[in-house]
């Protein structure tokens, strides 16, 4: 059996970067999303109570709805980009797509995804590793 191809150290790192930071944007997104459906459908009882409150957060739901489409959407591609550099299986990539999904759980994904790519990164052979020797 031939050896692994040597991963992309810096690819790799600078790929985890940005999905850091997308997982950070992703989790307050979410938290302010919830939020807001809280205020809109428990507070002030959603579209059934015709109030200037409601109607203030039903508008403010159609705004933030959208913009948390795409930062989720962003997150997905950048946790995409760092499962091709990291060269993980069909499941890792799946648990990646779903730290998105469930409020504060992005914050527990990026820190459980450092890990991973700290001890893959110690573990599997690297371009960087050749370039050292």
């Amino acid at each position: 059996m031939p050896a692994p191809r040597p991963l992309d150290e810096v690819a790799a790192r600078t790929s985890f970067a940005r999905f850091r930071v997308a997982s950070i944007v992703e989790g307050i997104a979410l938290l302010v999303l919830v939020s807001i459906m809280v205020m809109r459908y428990v507070v002030f009882g959603g579209d059934v109570a015709f109030t200037t409150t409601s109607d203030q957060w039903t508008q403010i739901s159609k705004v933030w709805s959208p913009i948390h489409g795409l930062i989720y959407m962003v997150y997905v591609v950048l946790g995409f980009d760092l499962w091709l550099k990291m060269r993980w299986g069909l499941p890792r990539m799946l648990l990646l797509m779903f730290f998105g999904v469930i409020p504060v759980l992005s914050f527990f994904g990026e820190r459980w995804t450092h890990q991973r790519v700290e001890s893959d990164l110690a573990r599997r052979p690297t371009l960087q590793d050749e370039a050292r020797a």
